[in-house]
């Protein structure tokens, strides 16, 4: 690698769509999270579950294994694979999770992680996984990571309780996500009457309430979007726009 000469550093720019972003996807079942990563335009799904039955023209990879992701990751680092590939989608990124905690296990010829000595496989899953994801960063890929939903319910007092949903994601490996990504949007449906009959309404929701796990690095995006590609990336612009004129 050449030793970078530090005069030759320009400022950084920030581009009007997903490309060199990270964004966190979640919401329920079918509610359009990998139609959503389909519209990215350059995108490739990595297929941890199967989410692209339904869609036709996209570019996808099944990944049943940790192993098949490694070797994967290997040629995304070509540079005929940079020049067709932009963004890279993982779907879901709790199933890539699980995979790669039985790559540490199989690697240390063990049953669970709980059966390494001394702790260390946690820490050994931990290091495999975000070293994965610092990899396709470090290419210059964006990345659009997609979960479902959870919720549970918190008391406030006595009489009163509230439903918080958040991304279903294990603790150790949100952690890793949560320092990782820009933006982490939730998919809310709403129902309205419609002249058929109730249709939904989807929004996304892009900054935290306290009943929503959300929140970006941008501060004049919209708290709500309506929900699709197009959309985001026109209120990343408007707020990339808002911040530079400040």
């Amino acid at each position: 690698m050449a030793i970078l000469n530090l005069l030759d550093l320009q400022p950084t720019t920030i581009s009007r769509d997903l490309r060199n972003k990270y964004t966190l996807l979640y919401g329920l079942p079918k509610v359009g999270k990998t139609s959503f990563a389909a519209q990215c335009p350059n995108n490739l799904i990595f297929c941890f579950e199967k989410g692209v039955n339904g869609l036709s023209g996209v570019y996808a990879a099944d990944v049943p294994k940790w192993t098949d992701f490694k070797a994967l990751l290997k040629q995304l680092d070509k540079e005929d694979v940079k020049a067709k590939f932009h963004t890279v989608t993982i779907d879901t990124i709790s199933i890539a999770w699980d995979l790669c905690g039985q790559y540490i296990c199989s690697q240390n010829n063990v049953k669970a992680l709980g059966d390494i000595p001394w702790g260390r496989g946690y820490a050994l899953l931990k290091d495999e996984f975000s070293s994965a994801l610092r990899q396709i960063s470090m290419m210059g890929y964006g990345m659009i990571l997609i979960t479902h939903a959870k919720t549970k319910v918190e008391q406030i007092d006595d009489d009163h309780s509230i439903e918080i949903v958040s991304p279903n994601i294990p603790e150790r490996a949100q952690d890793i996500v949560n320092a990782l990504v820009d933006l982490i949007g939730y998919i809310d449906v709403q129902w309205k009457d419609g002249p058929n009959g109730p249709i939904s309404e989807r929004t996304l929701i892009t900054r935290g309430t306290p009943t929503v796990v959300a929140g970006s690095r941008f501060k004049h995006l919209a708290p709500r979007i309506p929900f699709g590609y197009n959309e985001l990336v026109n209120a990343l612009g408007d707020a990339i726009e808002k911040q530079q004129q400040l």
